[in-house]
């Protein structure tokens, strides 16, 4: 698995497996966002599944899925939601992690580039 930390916070790698909740949960991360919709490819892990592994590892799991450059203002709404309620470093993923990282610097760079392409 390969995380890219994005500030103290808050990081991003490409998509996770089961066996990498745990690791991520012994690494101190409380709290995954999925950002890939269901079947994006056939060998991704199931969200269902994932949330599992993740409620045993002590984790809080939000499955927000959007394609690529199609974020919506609901997207980012929940988005921003998940971060704020998080309680310590946060793992965002996707297929690449970039847009999960897009998808956090529209939220937290406030208006520019990304937010006027995610804010829809």
């Amino acid at each position: 698995m390969q995380i890219s930390k994005i500030t103290d916070q808050f990081s991003v790698s490409p998509q996770i497996d089961y066996s990498d909740v745990k690791t991520l949960a012994d690494a101190g991360y409380t709290c995954i966002i999925n950002c890939r919709p269901e079947g994006e490819e056939a060998s991704q892990p199931l969200s269902k599944a994932l949330l599992k592994a993740a409620k045993k590892a002590g984790l809080h799991y939000h499955h927000i899925p959007f394609k690529p450059g199609r974020a919506t203002a609901e997207d980012r709404a929940r988005f921003a939601a998940a971060l704020d309620q998080s309680d310590g470093p946060i793992l965002a993923f996707c297929r690449s992690g970039m847009r999960a990282r897009a998808l956090h610097k529209s939220i937290t760079k406030g208006p520019g580039f990304f937010a006027r392409l995610f804010g829809r």
